[in-house]
């Protein structure tokens, strides 16, 4: 038996060209003639999304503890490398899958699992892609959750199914605590692909406010590794997504010691606890006030230190360890 998580080939060059213009167009991407050229549109991507890259790391927790672990994609390759920081893993293209396999399927490809035969676990971890278009209620399917938000999301499209709130895994060897005081004085990161108006906005009100002390850099794009790079400088991360889904990088960030400002994502970053774990801001105003709040040095210690302590819970050798431990007697690897 083994354990099979299915990712996205990662495309570039031509091909991401070819897959840019299909999600332009997203009217083709329930074409039954497209599916039948690219087995699934919403697996191939350009973009290492939080969601697979919390796939990755539940496989490696998996792997550590002793069982036989793959990546099933459409081509069977890994299309992520070293570049891209991720696990070594094998792989398996999704035509050569096994019945005896416990299949491991992202929630925006959940309409595959029909096709599958044997046990599935269908991972609901993005609000935008709860789809209930498959036989959910089947003995051989198991729904799994990230989030109170998220299960609430659940309860309602998949009514009768018990499903469990999973721990996310955050990796601290990639992002190791760093104290406030080693940090670049001031500095504070944000993702401009998630909510730029809200990053303009909260930085225009913050120097009208008369703030002087945060001073912002935007980043985007580049390998997990890069960004773990990046996340050794700054005291402060602005979250600006409106919605997430495993919300990794506002948890990447406490495990790191950066304090995490901004948006909690309607609800779905559930470690932000205002004035203790992060400052939220759901407002660019609200946003701005934390700003002047935290250059205070005395918060920003506490709420680095307190975060850090909190977030531990999902570093791989606390609650993801001993969730999968209980899974494999369940599953009887």
């Amino acid at each position: 038996m083994r354990f099979l998580f299915i990712v996205p080939d990662l495309v570039s060059g031509a091909r991401r060209r070819v897959h840019e213009e299909i999600q332009r167009r997203n009217v083709l991407l329930n074409s039954s003639l497209l599916r039948r050229f690219l087995t699934h549109p919403m697996l191939y991507t350009h973009v290492v999304w939080g969601g697979t890259l919390n796939l990755f790391r539940h496989a490696r927790v998996v792997q550590k503890l002793g069982a036989e672990v793959a990546m099933l994609s459409p081509t069977g390759t890994d299309t992520y490398g070293k570049a891209w920081g991720l696990y070594d893993f094998d792989y398996v293209a999704l035509k050569d899958r096994r019945p005896d396999d416990v299949v491991i399927v992202p929630d925006f490809a959940s309409d595959l699992v029909d096709k599958i035969d044997g046990r599935v676990i269908v991972y609901q971890q993005v609000p935008i892609h709860v789809y209930n278009s498959f036989d959910y209620m089947s003995e051989r399917v198991t729904l799994w959750t990230d989030s109170p938000f998220m299960l609430e999301k659940c309860k309602a499209a998949f009514p009768g199914k018990e499903i469990p709130i999973v721990p996310n895994v955050v990796d601290n060897t990639m992002f190791p605590f760093v104290p406030q005081a080693e940090r670049d004085a001031g500095l504070i990161l944000a993702l401009p692909r998630k909510g730029p108006q809200y990053i303009a906005e909260t930085r225009r009100l913050y120097r009208e406010m008369g703030g002087r002390y945060w001073h912002f850099e935007l980043i985007d794009g580049i390998p997990i590794k890069a960004l773990a790079e990046q996340f050794s400088r700054p005291q402060a991360f602005l979250a600006s997504a409106d919605i997430e889904g495993c919300a990794l990088p506002p948890q990447e960030s406490m495990a790191a010691g950066v304090v995490v400002i901004g948006k909690n994502a309607r609800g779905a970053n559930f470690a932000m606890e205002h004035g203790k774990t992060a400052m939220i801001g759901d407002t660019p105003q609200e946003a701005a006030q934390a700003l002047r709040d935290t250059e205070d040095e005395g918060l920003r210690t506490s709420i680095s230190e307190q975060a850090h302590a909190w977030i531990s819970r999902y570093f791989p050798e606390n609650e993801p360890t001993k969730f999968w431990r209980r899974n494999l007697e369940t599953y009887g690897r």
